[in-house]
């Protein structure tokens, strides 16, 4: 256990002394992630060199003598080195404004004094960076600052430096904010809640809330679990995961989710799934995996940022060689390409990441934009994903007139109801529907793949496929075919009933088509998609009559789990670039397998890992919305490259040319890259 002391401290702000950092170097953004994993803790820095970690937090929910233990616990052996910058604060800024007011009013001696002790740490970095050999912009700035204070002009030196240290604090902070959107988005919130034991009612910390325990939500209540109702009602607000503002009723037997909350009524819900498990968490998990990918667009700006600086370097020496004037190199050297090169991309993409979530879209990393961006080709899975996934009875045919459709209904039901086949369970939801009464029948077999089979009057009773009453038990079909492909021709999935070996009835069912089917593919198509493609299990004709009807460019129908990822590929293969769109466990071969892959709102937990984009509304307009979204950051990206591109030049130009003294040099480009990264910043509001 580590030694932790308590250097100064007041509410919601605490600095602790850690002696044992001295032993290890660069592991500062690993305490840091450590630590901002902890419900309750808002901020981290650490300073390595003074030994020290300061932390920003909640008062109701962390006091000092957790937020020590919390740290004392920490493995600094597992620790993992991270080359990181020095982090600027407000008090480097102030601290280089009063050393340039000191160069400029006190004896050139003390302002020699003051300026080498505040621009040692400038000067320190571009030498080891050169002793690493690596050109840098550090470099750059050493030397810019460097020759000012060799050559006795120490209020120039200390005002680029003040302007440096200035412009790194604004850049470092535009950066954390847009980290600091998307930790706050999804980040679970500690609370209170009332348990329910055998001893009573007692309050306590959502925290150490654990699988089985049984709690009380009233209305205003966060829930801070995923569990089951035991009992009550209530109209729980689930904006926060779906974007839906309509709350949403809930009483026993439903799910409720971290994240959201109690709007109306009151529940009992028993604890299932807590912490790292629980909904949000999990999101959250999703989000923090996100920013730390780098996309190749983000490694193309890196390169480029690097090679400026060279450049930089030759055009300082070459203007040196011509002119030998000391103040003009000073103001080449001050303009860099590659902090709004670096910087811009990844804040577009964090700011992009959180307008689409709270538009109920997760995209995961900078790479998921880009690729999606390029995409040509959208294939979507039917069922769960164009459809509900759910059936709805939509035709109930007798074919003998002993039974009414109500009777006809009534019998299927009561066979069905026994069977969680989704086909069943639709049969059993008309009939609740139309308040039909039970029918009393035998005992129930069900004959895998195929139908039910029991008995009514002690006569058998059999529904299911054509091919099974057909084939299996011998029932004659001939004198309806007319009747059948009339239901075909409409899309409808048959059950057929029979009894004592007749055929006695149908019922014709459908998929529940999404509403928004036909707006979401016109989106894509503005948005430059120029082949929509359709993979169904269904029969070969029922599947092209949806095609046709959704005008799709290309339909794969009796498509087998394992076929799917199979279609993506040979996709590939002919060129076109792939988005997938699904929402089952058999779907995440082919969501692997696109160059993007969307999990639906309701997917499995391993379709929603597979995929780079999962959309947290049961909407397929998210697909669009994702679409449009990614093209907006890449646009945004790529004038913003432009932009630093000509602002730059044209200020290293003027500098050139000596129309721009050092401090006038910095003051613009600094001006130029927090204007560029305002930008990014802001189109996270649309």
């Amino acid at each position: 256990m580590i030694d932790v002391r308590v250097q100064h401290r007041f509410p919601g702000r605490i600095r602790f002394k850690v002696p044992a950092l001295r032993h290890y170097s660069d592991i500062g953004e690993w305490i840091k992630q450590s630590l901002l994993a902890i419900q309750g803790i808002n901020e981290v820095r650490v300073n390595e060199h003074a030994c020290s970690i300061i932390i920003q937090y909640e008062p109701l929910l962390l006091d000092c003598k957790t937020l020590a233990a919390r740290i004392e616990a920490l493995n600094l052996e597992d620790a993992e080195s991270t080359d990181v910058e020095h982090e600027y604060t407000r008090g480097d800024v102030a601290l280089n404004v009063i050393g340039t007011l000191s160069a400029a009013m006190l004896p050139k001696r003390w302002g020699a004094l003051t300026t080498a002790t505040l621009i040692a740490p400038t000067l320190v970095e571009g030498i080891e960076e050169i002793r690493d050999k690596r050109v840098s912009v550090e470099v750059l700035d050493a030397i810019a600052v460097g020759l000012s204070a060799w050559r006795g002009d120490y209020q120039t030196a200390m005002l680029t430096q003040s302007l440096i240290s200035l412009g790194e604090y604004m850049e470092q902070r535009t950066s954390r904010s847009s980290d600091q959107l998307l930790a706050d988005l999804m980040r679970p919130q500690e609370s209170l809640v009332w348990k329910i034991t055998s001893e009573g009612k007692s309050q306590c910390l959502s925290s150490s809330l654990v699988a089985g325990d049984l709690i009380e939500l009233m209305p205003g209540d966060a829930i801070p679990i995923d569990g089951t109702v035991q009992s009550g009602t209530a109209l729980v607000n689930q904006s926060t995961l779906t974007g839906e503002s309509v709350p949403v009723r809930r009483e026993q037997g439903a799910q409720v989710y971290s994240g959201t909350s109690i709007h109306e009524g009151g529940i009992k819900v028993r604890v299932e799934k807590v912490g790292s498990e629980a909904t949000t968490a999990k999101i959250a998990k999703l989000i923090y995996e996100s920013l730390s990918e780098k996309s190749e667009i983000q490694q193309v700006t890196q390169e480029m940022a690097d090679r400026r600086v060279k450049i930089t370097l030759g055009i300082g020496a070459a203007v040196f060689a011509l002119t030998q004037d000391v103040n003009r190199l000073a103001s080449v050297f001050l303009v860099d390409y590659s902090c709004a090169l670096k910087l811009s991309t990844p804040v577009t993409f964090k700011s992009i990441m959180y307008r689409a979530a709270q538009n109920g879209i997760l995209l995961k990393g900078g790479s998921a934009i880009e690729k999606m961006v390029k995409v040509d080709t959208c294939v979507f899975d039917k069922t769960g994903t164009l459809t509900y996934g759910d059936m709805e009875v939509t035709d109930v045919i007798p074919l003998c007139d002993s039974n009414t459709a109500r009777d006809l209904l009534a019998i299927a039901a009561s066979v069905e109801e026994h069977s969680s086949h989704p086909l069943s369970q639709a049969v059993v939801n008309a009939a609740k529907h139309n308040e039909l009464p039970h029918i009393d029948h035998g005992e129930v077999e069900y004959v895998i793949a195929h139908g039910l089979r029991s008995t009514l009057n002690e006569h058998c009773l059999m529904m299911g496929s054509r091919h099974f009453l057909e084939e299996h038990e011998n029932v004659d079909f001939s004198a309806y075919e007319q009747e059948i492909r009339e239901m075909e021709q409409l899309g409808r999935h048959l059950i057929f009933i029979s009894h004592q070996k007749k055929l006695i009835g149908m019922i014709g069912l459908r998929d529940h088509l999404r509403e928004d089917v036909v707006e979401t593919f016109q989106a894509l198509r503005d948005a430059g998609i120029n082949e929509l493609v359709m993979i169904s299990g269904d029969r070969a004709f029922k599947a092209q009559m949806l095609g046709d009807e959704l005008k799709l460019d290309r339909v794969f129908a009796e498509a087998t789990p394992e076929s799917k990822s199979g279609i993506v590929e040979s996709l590939k293969q002919s060129g076109r670039t792939v988005m997938f769109v699904g929402d089952g466990v058999n779907d995440a071969p082919a969501l692997t397998k696109a160059d993007v892959g969307i999990a639906m709102c309701k997917g499995t937990e391993l379709a929603r890992q597979a995929a780079d984009v999962v959309l947290l509304r049961d909407t397929l307009y998210g697909v669009a919305e994702a679409r449009q979204l990614a093209q907006i950051a890449m646009s945004l990206v790529n004038s913003n490259i432009k932009l630093a591109e000509y602002v730059n030049s044209g200020i290293m130009f003027a500098a050139a040319l000596g129309f721009l003294k050092p401090a006038a040099s910095a003051l613009l480009h600094n001006g130029t890259t927090l204007a560029i990264l305002a930008r990014s910043l802001a189109v996270k509001n649309g």
